[in-house]
């Protein structure tokens, strides 16, 4: 899925105050090509992002004349299952060129959003997955996830500037996942157009296998229980649902039974073949 509940409300809000603002810090300066400022912590043992690390990776940045080549090829899928006996071994990315189309109820989104997978970036030793919008967002705008473990770490828009940064990212996922695992997860996002900073975090416990029918088609999802998002009253539940097939979420859902917000994948469209 690539507009999240927690990020929504001020993804919104960033790209109507990015028309209008030309003054942005130094930090969204740094093109998309060197989004590896957006640090990303370790799928097995992750650890505090420091303002340290960020200064050392502006430096490689800045010794590699801050061009980073976007991998010429599509994603190279393994084609060995991520999927076995239960288990989800590793992320495994869409191929470029794939189009998701996710419908959903939430009323400040519109109701139809298209991304495409738009290639691999790599930086020094990370590697980021990049998504571009091509339907229902009022502007061209690109998420970039980390290629390890499928966690956001932020939107920019068609002129490079950040409108989103995870930091610490919401880290969803973990691979090799399966059911019964649980981790402590914990994120802060910064809104570049207000400078608002939102938090949130707790327990993720993985629920299990589960086959979805959805309007895109059937599949083996991972359902994951997240924690209640900020803001929210705590009796509402938040799921999602990631396709290990597809490479991404196929699926999300926060209620309490009288209310009830979902997204879904309604299509998906096989890249071109060359």
């Amino acid at each position: 899925m690539l507009v999240r509940i927690t990020a929504a409300l001020l993804l919104t809000a960033s790209v109507a105050a990015c028309q209008n603002t030309s003054t942005v810090s130094a930090v969204d300066d740094v093109p998309d090509k060197a989004v590896d400022k957006i640090n990303t912590a370790s799928v097995a043992t992750p650890a505090p992002e420091t303002d340290g690390e960020q200064s050392e990776t502006a430096d490689a940045v800045q010794q590699q004349d801050r061009v980073a080549q976007p991998e010429t090829a599509a994603l190279k899928a393994n084609h060995q299952d991520p999927l076995q006996d239960g288990v989800i071994t590793r992320y495994q990315p869409p191929e470029k060129g794939t189009v998701f189309t996710w419908r959903n109820n939430w009323s400040t989104l519109p109701p139809v959003i298209s991304y495409v997978a738009d290639g691999t970036f790599s930086m020094g030793e990370r590697t980021y997955i990049r998504f571009k919008s091509v339907k229902g967002m009022e502007q061209t705008t690109f998420a970039y996830y980390d290629a390890g473990n499928f966690s956001l770490k932020g939107y920019r828009d068609a002129k490079d500037k950040a409108l989103t940064t995870f930091k610490p990212a919401e880290e969803r996922y973990r691979f090799p996942m399966k059911a019964g695992d649980k981790w402590v997860m914990q994120w802060k996002m910064k809104d570049h157009g207000s400078g608002k900073v939102s938090e949130g975090g707790g327990v993720v416990t993985v629920i299990g296998i589960e086959e979805l029918k959805l309007p895109a088609g059937v599949f083996q999802t991972m359902k994951v229980k997240l924690p209640t998002p900020p803001n929210l009253p705590s009796q509402m539940t938040h799921y999602v649902w990631y396709s290990p097939e597809l490479g991404v979420t196929v699926k999300e859902q926060i209620g309490n039974g009288k209310m009830t917000w979902s997204q879904i994948l309604e299509k998906v469209e096989p890249a071109a073949k060359s």
